[in-house]
């Protein structure tokens, strides 16, 4: 199996500006008998409207006529089907779920010619990483712009939206515990973490995907 999580939006890749934080890639191994059924759940990158990204992007909320960007969504891999199979309908069933990659965060103020102040954070790996304010690295964990890790961030599942802005700030990505949305004009949000506890074999890097979530699941051996 292997896994990855959106981008979040922002300016585009290279581009010296604020970007969105590129999504994580996760993969590994495991045993499923003919009858046991997957459920595949992509993210999505959000549009230029603020809102998240599909499976758990989190949203940038409009202020003062100003908006960033949204989080991408993670994508995850499960054995049951809850709900619409988002990963944040399995908070109480984690045991159900596989592998997951997480989204990357949204920028703050995409389209800024001043130049790059809030880059989104990339997503993960098992943790996601950390957004930038001011064109500076976020330090520390578990507050505003900072990503998921493998026991806490956000929400399970779901990336956080922007809080307490005076003008626009990103969105936190999905992921296992999605990261948190900015709550400065110059800040992005941070990535969501990935997940391998349900493969064998498993790897994950952060900050690889560009635009929307993909997966490929490959048969290797057949009885």
């Amino acid at each position: 199996m292997e896994v990855w999580g959106a981008e979040g939006y922002g300016d585009p890749q290279g581009s010296g500006t604020s970007m969105g934080g590129l999504g994580g890639y996760s993969e590994g191994v495991t045993s499923r008998s003919s009858n046991q059924s997957l459920f595949v759940c992509v993210g999505s990158r959000p549009g230029s409207d603020g809102k998240g990204g599909f499976n758990g992007g989190g949203q940038s909320l409009l202020q003062n006529g100003h908006i960033g960007g949204g989080g991408g969504g993670c994508t995850s891999i499960v054995s049951s089907l809850i709900g619409d199979g988002q990963l944040k309908n399995y908070e109480s069933a984690k045991t159900n779920v596989i592998i997951v990659a997480g989204g990357g965060g949204g920028s703050d103020d995409y389209g800024n010619p001043q130049g790059d102040d809030g880059t989104g954070g990339a997503g993960g790996g098992l943790n996601g990483e950390n957004a930038y304010n001011l064109g500076t690295l976020i330090s520390g964990t578990g507050t505003y712009g900072c990503g998921g890790t493998q026991s806490s961030g956000f929400a399970f599942g779901q990336g956080g939206s922007s809080k307490d802005a005076p003008y626009d700030a990103g969105g936190g990505g999905g992921g296992w515990y999605g990261g948190y949305g900015g709550n400065d004009s110059s800040m992005g949000g941070g990535g969501g973490s990935g997940y391998i506890g349900g493969v064998n074999k498993g790897k994950t890097d952060a900050g690889i995907k560009v635009g929307n979530g993909k997966a490929i699941i490959s048969i290797t051996k057949y009885n």
